[in-house]
């Protein structure tokens, strides 16, 4: 399979990527360490970025325009013109950041329009990460997964009955059902051993398919969750920190693949750019916040 750079600018941890727009051709993604949030569209290769003054987990287009930015005294709204207002605050709603360094990471928006947003520890201890539910209806937040170690990639059936949900510290994608507020564990569907590397970002595909990113692994792997979660394709990058990765397009064909170089140096020339692939199968377009 061809791997072409997407965008040659270099992250310190590329993560969140996200396609919008009328045919989700603009597509932007955030450098988690070196707190900015990058753009760049399909169509026109025309590319830009905005600082957010600190280290951002995520970024996540709101329905009216601008983003909401998981930046660590957030999550905030940002407003197409730049104009930001905290959300709430983290410090405030997870004891966890009184006795531990704590930042947003991954989090996606549920089929019923529910924030899910998680958290880790700078120094990954266990136990300190939550996944925790926002409802924009009504402004609640409540713990949806306590006591995690790092709180990573996600992704829904196609029902909304099913999540699929990455704690890195485990080495394996979790499947746990979904009923209402309740999310409740069922299996672990996939292990990947820690040679391999460890589970990161994942986005599911229109045929079934999990896309998970291996940190450390070098590689983008496919799981089809219509076939016993046979792996069913390893796609091979020239850098070691594969962090996560999304569909983009008009037809949502093309996988965008973000890396990292985590601030090492002595590392592949690529290391913290941006990828794509054509892996020959749809994907689904990401869901927007209403907020």
């Amino acid at each position: 399979m061809q791997i072409d750079i997407f965008d040659e600018r270099i992250c310190t941890l590329g993560e969140s990527p996200f396609a919008h727009g009328p045919s989700n051709s603009e597509v932007s993604w955030t450098d988690i360490l070196g707190s900015r949030v990058l753009t760049k569209d399909l169509d026109t290769g025309e590319i830009s970025e905005f600082s957010t003054g600190e280290n951002v987990g995520f970024a996540i287009p709101r329905t009216n325009g601008g983003y909401i930015l998981g930046t660590n005294s957030g999550p905030i709204l940002r407003d197409p013109d730049g104009t930001a207002t905290t959300l709430f605050s983290l410090q405030e709603v997870d004891p966890n950041t009184k006795t531990h360094s704590v930042r947003w990471n991954d989090a996606k928006v549920s089929p019923s329009g529910n924030l899910f947003l998680g958290t880790m520890g700078y120094e990954m201890l266990q136990g300190t990460s939550t996944l925790f539910r926002y409802s924009p209806s009504d402004h609640q937040l409540t713990v949806a997964l306590p006591d995690l170690t790092i709180s990573n990639g996600m992704d829904w059936s196609d029902d909304g009955s099913t999540l699929f949900f990455i704690d890195s510290r485990t080495h394996a994608i979790g499947k746990y059902a979904v009923d209402g507020d309740l999310l409740t564990f069922q299996e672990y569907v996939i292990e990947i051993p820690a040679a391999d590397g460890n589970p990161d970002g994942m986005c599911l595909d229109s045929a079934g398919g999990l896309w998970v990113a291996l940190w450390g692994g070098s590689e983008i792997r496919r799981y089809d969750t219509q076939d016993n979660y046979a792996l069913t394709e390893r796609v091979r990058l020239s850098v070691p920190f594969v962090t996560s990765c999304a569909f983009v397009g008009p037809d949502l064909s093309t996988l965008v693949i973000t890396s990292a170089t985590d601030g090492l140096t002595g590392l592949p020339p690529e290391s913290g750019m941006t990828f794509a692939i054509s892996p020959g199968v749809k994907g689904r377009a990401g869901r927007a916040i209403s907020l």
